[in-house]
């Protein structure tokens, strides 16, 4: 693939731009597995079929498994996808020139490949483990400061970033601006008892679903996007 495809300004360009640049925040099966057992386990408490106690161990042992998950998935997706790895700096030669100096290699900007993502989706389960089981328990359980910390690591990153002409992109943003607002709604509803518990603790964490449901589809929807002629032309 030549180097014009990324300076390319058509659509094409835009969209290997954006798929590079986010390759890592687009894997959303990373922790979508993590989100539909922590649902399933939030369905059987709101049934009352289970000891509230089994369900926090329950809740405990997901959460760590998602650890490994965590590395199992990421390999799936380099198998499947591959890898994007940052171009090596050029290296100086270390000679001088009076007529014709080195100039210093420059920085390019956006070369993190989903970097952020992947530190979040590992701090994310650190925290959990200190909020998630004591959800189950209800003693000591801090509800508000888990929805934060789902809305700062999960929600809000996806609000922020160049957004491209492709119309999927964009939506990706528009769908992350409206779980937050609709989070932020949900929880002023449980805050004034107007919805119960479980019903809250649902709704929150069927927003994150959704949202990496729908990166997984994006980054195979860019993926399948033909840059191979793009790069010809």
């Amino acid at each position: 693939m030549h180097a014009s495809t990324f300076e390319d300004a058509s659509t094409e360009g835009q969209q290997l731009r954006y798929v590079t640049a986010h390759f890592r925040d687009l894997q959303g099966l990373r922790m979508a597995p993590f989100w539909g057992a922590l649902l399933i386990l939030t369905s059987l408490a709101n049934a009352g079929s289970f000891l509230r106690e089994h369900l926090a161990w329950a809740a405990f042992a997901v959460t760590a498994a998602q650890f490994g998950w965590l590395y199992l998935s990421g390999r799936w997706y380099e198998r499947r996808y591959g890898v994007v790895k940052e171009p090596e700096p050029p290296v100086r030669s270390g000679l001088i020139s009076i007529l014709h100096p080195e100039t210093r290699p420059q920085r390019t900007p956006n070369r993190y490949y989903g970097y952020y993502s992947g530190v979040f989706s590992v701090l994310f389960p650190i925290w959990g483990l200190s909020f998630v089981p004591g959800l189950f328990l209800g003693h000591r359980a801090q509800p508000g400061g888990f929805a934060l910390l789902l809305a700062a690591y999960q929600i809000v990153p996806r609000c922020f970033y160049p957004v491209t002409g492709d119309w999927s992109v964009f939506l990706r943003r528009i769908l992350a601006a409206a779980a937050l607002v609709a989070m932020v709604g949900i929880y002023l509803e449980y805050r004034f008892a107007q919805i119960k518990f479980w019903t809250w603790m649902a709704l929150l964490l069927s927003f994150p679903l959704l949202l990496d449901v729908y990166d997984h589809w994006l980054l195979n929807h860019l993926l399948n996007t033909d840059f191979t002629e793009a790069s010809h032309e």
